[in-house]
């Protein structure tokens, strides 16, 4: 039989393993509150075109030819599902990319058979080679037309960006890309337009400047060839600058330089954003709000540079989570994939009219792996395009910086219910987050809520197996068959630890959905 003191102890010691389990379970189950507030009368912040979500290929992934397959009937599933949308085919190596309609076997910088087929590209090698802009690759016919047919049979639109170093000493030689606009027409390739990759980090890059002004002339160059080809409603787009840094501001200047000189001959102002560095980023970096901000302050300051120029729309024409290739067993993981939800919903409340992920293919940083398999951020952009409609609405959020949360009228793919909206959110916390709903647009006994929460298995963030509403994610078909849970209205949603989550709410009071 226990003693008194004994047993006074043990109901102690049991009285306490009580409360800890008490306060596990409030912390985890409970989980802390954010309070949202969305209206009914509502002003539509931005109105975005379907290919708001677009991606691209770096041109290094064509450098060797059979690389990537663009007849796949896979790959060619995997991109229509993200259609419509945009294919940007650029980077630092399209800057060395010379087009022949033809093959060139054996050609180097000492070797390079011209014929009446092939002179131009010949030319432009020498041209390359003088300036040792190497290494250069060839871009044949056969494969540019894999490519405008891979486009075609996806509902994406090329956006091709043509070689800037080809010059005759501050002018941009157009030979070459004649040769190539011509080629395109004659077969019907429907193509928007670039000139140059991050031109203002050229004298870093290849130790040669092109200084805005010279970028705006060849800019209006370009311009004049395409409207005299045939291109005339083709966009071009410009100039895809590197991102706005503190101690950087030569990027900002080279912008507000390029605009000042030759916003007439651009449809997009257009620029790189990056937020980390891929060879030093963490996992925790990549969770950390402060790098979230990031996108924030960057938009906002290259909106003040040139607002302007607001008429014309701006593009984030290249951008992921880290630069230089993206960073291994983060960048291609769930690990990465809030950065990227949260630049989707930040962009669209800035009036960001198209972002172009970087990439779809290639890298760390892709959205389908070598093996084409689809990875975290393809499934969550497959989850945005199904979900979130074009118009882009207001909510009041009283939240942890750790709690990101975005409104949007929901797509009318989705839903012929012309008062819902989409939620979506992000949860950074490792802990169970509770969100109050509340607003003019929320009352009545009929509001129901399609529920879909994306997270990891025992909240492993560097998976590339994610979860929806528990389930693990395999691509099997070109059919997905991506359910909802379905849930009645009662003031209140919850994500669990380190999750995404998207709500498509129905019979809600607001009117400027229709």
């Amino acid at each position: 039989m226990l003693s008194n003191k004994r047993l006074v102890a043990s109901c102690a010691l049991v009285l306490c393993l009580n409360i800890t389990l008490l306060v596990l379970f409030a912390k985890y189950n409970v989980g802390d509150k954010c309070y949202i507030t969305i209206n009914e009368h509502q002003k539509v912040l931005a109105v975005l075109p379907d290919n708001f979500l677009s991606f691209g290929i770096d041109a290094s992934e064509i450098q060797d030819y059979d690389k990537v397959d663009f007849t796949s009937i896979r790959l060619r599933e995997l991109a229509s599902a993200l259609g419509p949308a945009r294919l940007r085919l650029g980077g630092t190596m399209s800057d060395r990319l010379i087009f022949s309609a033809e093959d060139l076997p054996s050609v180097s910088c000492d070797h390079c058979l011209a014929s009446s087929h092939n002179e131009t590209a010949c030319v432009a090698l020498k041209k390359l080679c003088k300036n040792k802009f190497l290494p250069f690759f060839l871009m044949t016919g056969r494969k540019w037309t894999e490519i405008n047919e891979f486009c075609q049979a996806t509902n994406t639109k090329l956006l091709f960006t043509l070689n800037l170093l080809l010059r005759d000493s501050h002018e941009w030689n157009s030979q070459n890309a004649v040769e190539l606009i011509k080629y395109s027409k004659q077969k019907k390739f429907d193509i928007d337009w670039q000139l140059g990759n991050e031109p203002n980090s050229f004298r870093h890059v290849f130790n040669l400047t092109v200084t805005p002004q010279e970028l705006a002339h060849d800019f209006k160059k370009l311009r004049n060839l395409l409207n005299h080809h045939g291109y005339k409603k083709s966009l071009l787009v410009g100039p895809d600058t590197t991102r706005p840094q503190d101690h950087q501001p030569n990027c900002l200047k080279y912008m507000v330089e390029f605009l000042g000189n030759g916003s007439h001959f651009v449809n997009a102002r257009s620029w790189h954003q990056y937020y980390l560095n891929s060879r030093t980023a963490k996992l925790q970096d990549f969770w950390n709000p402060e790098t979230f901000d990031l996108l924030k302050e960057q938009i906002e300051t290259m909106q003040n540079h040139t607002k302007k120029y607001h008429n014309i729309p701006m593009w984030l024409s290249e951008t992921s989570t880290s630069y230089g290739g993206g960073a291994p067993g983060l960048s291609n993981t769930y690990a990465g994939t809030p950065l990227w939800v949260d630049k989707l919903g930040l962009s669209a409340k800035y009036n960001i009219s198209t972002v172009i992920r970087q990439s779809f293919y290639g890298g760390n940083y892709s959205l389908v792996n070598e093996e084409l398999e689809p990875l975290p951020d393809w499934w969550v952009s497959v989850l945005y395009k199904k979900l979130v409609g074009n118009k882009v609405l207001h909510l009041m959020c009283k939240c942890s910086p750790h709690q990101r949360v975005y409104v949007h009228c929901a797509n009318k793919n989705y839903t012929n219910d012309s008062s819902a909206i989409t939620v979506y959110a992000i949860n950074l916390e490792m802990e169970k987050v509770q969100f109050l709903l509340n607003g003019t647009a929320l009352h009545g006994d009929n509001i129901i809520i399609d529920e879909f929460i994306i997270s990891a298995p025992s909240n492993n963030r560097r998976t590339k197996t994610i979860l929806l509403n528990g389930w693990p994610l395999h691509y099997e078909s070109a059919s997905l068959d991506l359910q909802p849970n379905h849930k009645k209205y009662n003031n209140r949603i919850s994500m669990p630890p380190y999750s995404i989550g998207f709500w498509v709410i129905k019979n809600t009071s607001i009117k400027i959905c229709k």
